[in-house]
């Protein structure tokens, strides 16, 4: 159990870091000077958010692993 919540955080931590870089690829940032690359490279961004999207996938079926696990723990 403490194996899989070890993943759930480490999984959580990399969605949230490429939730911030999808975020960057799409609207830029105009205080640091960083215009937005979706405009230029389509298929980069489409790649990026459909890879969001499967870690956030993820994380939701970690939760439900645990959940489940604490269920059959708890039913010993």
């Amino acid at each position: 159990m403490i194996i899989l919540k070890a993943m759930l955080a480490l999984v959580t931590a990399g969605a949230s870091a490429a939730a911030a870089i999808v975020y960057l690829a799409h609207k830029g940032n105009v205080r640091a000077n960083w215009l937005s690359i979706c405009q230029q490279f389509d298929s980069f961004c489409e790649r990026i958010s459909g890879s969001l999207i499967g870690s956030f996938g993820a994380m939701v079926m970690l939760i439900l692993l645990i959940l489940l696990s604490a269920i059959a723990l708890a039913r010993r």
